[in-house]
């Protein structure tokens, strides 16, 4: 296995790993369901994205957010009202970012190092709420995988990413929340940094990030200190 060297770009996941859902659970209470279920649903969404993805096919991040929150209120015996799932995803679009991210963001720029995002949402939706946290500016591009019409962790859209850069696969590297998005990234090529922001295990099954830290501002940290041209 290569020595892996100090990236030229870094992309970042949106939701979870750069904006913070939980004010979410907040719609999920107004529906009538538990804000314990934001997990729930999202963890639907992700699946049936994977799902897809898993087996050639795509679908947008709105629809299938839909079809996922059919599924909690049915398993809640939940009856919702019609446009249940646009008031979820108007809530997420007007969620915060961590605040680990403006250091990050910053310290990635004091090394000239370009700075990305890419997301399994559309690329306007993430880039409003980044907008309106102030941080779009910090970031040379928000990526949408419904360019390559394969979500994450699928290999394509990280290597497009990479070339969207301009770099090789290996002089990138994608920091996420998720060891899943890690676990991708790295199996496309690309390096790795998982901010363990809970202090969970990461799973064995997934192949090890090359950066683990706290947040994303420690990730960054470990990525910059890599050796390198």
């Amino acid at each position: 296995m290569a020595t892996p060297v100090r990236p030229l770009a870094v992309a970042f996941d949106v939701n979870e790993t750069l904006t913070d859902l939980s004010p979410v659970a907040e719609a999920f209470t107004r529906l009538g369901l538990s804000g314990d279920d934001l997990r729930w649903w999202f963890a639907v969404l992700l699946r049936d994205g994977m799902a897809l993805a898993a087996s050639g096919g795509s679908a947008c991040f709105a629809d299938l957010a839909g079809v996922a929150l059919d599924e909690v209120a049915v398993a809640r015996g939940r009856d919702l009202a019609e446009g249940a799932a646009e008031e979820i995803i108007q809530a997420m679009g007007a969620v915060p970012v961590h605040p680990d991210v403006v250091p990050a963001l910053d310290a990635l720029a004091s090394a000239g190092v370009a700075a990305y995002a890419l997301t399994n949402g559309a690329a306007a939706f993430a880039r409003r709420i980044l907008d309106s946290a102030g941080v779009a500016d910090r970031l040379v591009d928000i990526l949408s995988v419904d360019t390559v019409r394969h979500w994450k962790p699928r290999p394509e859209p990280y290597r497009w990413a990479a070339g969207v850069a301009e770099v090789d696969p290996g002089r990138m590297a994608l920091v996420a929340v998720h060891p899943w998005d890690t676990h991708g990234a790295a199996t496309a090529g690309l390096l790795s940094g998982w901010a363990n922001r809970t202090g969970r295990p990461y799973p064995a099954v997934f192949t090890p990030p090359t950066v683990t830290g706290p947040d994303l501002a420690g990730v960054v940290e470990q990525l910059l200190a890599l050796d390198g041209p």
